[in-house]
């Protein structure tokens, strides 16, 4: 028997994230599936689970840009067709690792 505090694994989006909440009431998290293989490791502690679990989504959610932002990416060649699926190139907040990503392509917001 050990006293090593449980791992809950859920599956969050597309990823496997496991939790394990330490005696302090602190949360740590990793996705184990994920690459590159670094991005694996436990992170932070997080005060609670929800915290937690909220930065990962918002971490991993699908990035909204604007038109005159993705007329800046084509531009630089970071935005284009990836066999027949609009893709642009980013830093995932994540993983740290350049990735080809879908987006969300919300309006213009005033005073931008």
């Amino acid at each position: 028997m050990t006293d090593a505090p449980p791992i809950m694994r859920r599956k969050i989006g597309r990823y496997v994230v496991e939790t394990c909440a330490l005696p302090d009431g602190t949360v740590l998290l990793r996705t184990p599936e994920i690459y590159p293989l670094n991005a694996r490791d436990w992170r932070e502690p997080y005060p609670d689970m929800k915290t937690a679990l909220a930065d990962f989504a918002a971490r991993t959610a699908i990035p909204k840009i604007n038109r005159t932002r993705l007329a800046q990416l084509r531009r630089h060649g970071f935005a284009g067709d990836v066999c027949g699926k609009e893709m642009i190139t980013r830093l995932d907040p994540w993983t740290g690792a350049t990735t080809l990503s879908e987006y969300e392509l919300v309006e213009e917001t005033a005073g931008a």
